[in-house]
C-alpha cells in the first residue's frame, strides 16, 4: 500500500508548481519583438442604460452580502425552473402513455397532482418570497406592524400634551 509523501520539508525556497525560466517551451516566442511604446488600453465596459452609474462598491464586490443573497436567489429560481420542465415533460409522458393504454382510467392525475402539490412550495419560496424562510417573512411583518404601533404610540403621546 502506498504512503501519503510529505513535501512542507522538501524544496522550502522554491515552489514546485512554478516553471523553469530556462525552459524553451515557455519562453518568449522569437518572432515578437519587445516593444515598450506600444501599451494596450485596458477595454472600459459602458454603464448598462437604466442602472445608476455611481453603485456602491459593495454591489460589485463577488463575496458582498448583498451579492451572496441575489446570488442563491437567482440559484434557487433557476432550479425551480428546471423542476417546473421536469414536470412538464414527465407530466405529458404520463398523460400520453394513460391516453395510449389506458383510455378509460385516469390513473396518471394522482402523480401529477401530487407532484404539482409539493412543486408550489419551491415556486413560492424562489419566486414570491425571494429566498426568504417563512419565519423570516413573519419576522419581518411583526417587525413593520411593530414599528406602526410605535409611530401610533409616539402620535398619540404627542396628542395628548
Amino acid at each position: 500500500m502506498a504512503t501519503p509523501v510529505d513535501y512542507s520539508s522538501k524544496e522550502t525556497e522554491r515552489d514546485v508548481f512554478t516553471l523553469e525560466s530556462g525552459d524553451p517551451l515557455f519562453g518568449r516566442k522569437t518572432f515578437e519583438k519587445p516593444n515598450k511604446k506600444k501599451v494596450v488600453p485596458p477595454l472600459s465596459r459602458p454603464s448598462p442604460t437604466g442602472y445608476p452609474k455611481d453603485l456602491p462598491s459593495s454591489f460589485y464586490e463577488a463575496n458582498g452580502e448583498s451579492y451572496l443573497r441575489a446570488r442563491r436567489v437567482a440559484e434557487m429560481k433557476f432550479n425551480t425552473i428546471k423542476l417546473v420542465i421536469a414536470f412538464t415533460v414527465v407530466s405529458v409522458s404520463l398523460v400520453a402513455v394513460d391516453a395510449l393504454l389506458y383510455a378509460d382510467v385516469w390513473w396518471c392525475y394522482w402523480p401529477i397532482g401530487a407532484w404539482a402539490f409539493v412543486l408550489v412550495f419551491p415556486v413560492l419560496k424562489s419566486f414570491v418570497f425571494r429566498g426568504k424562510d417563512l419565519r423570516s417573512v413573519i419576522e419581518n411583518r411583526l417587525h413593520r406592524m411593530a414599528l406602526r404601533e410605535v409611530e401610533r404610540f409616539d402620535t398619540d403621546i404627542e396628542g395628548s400634551i
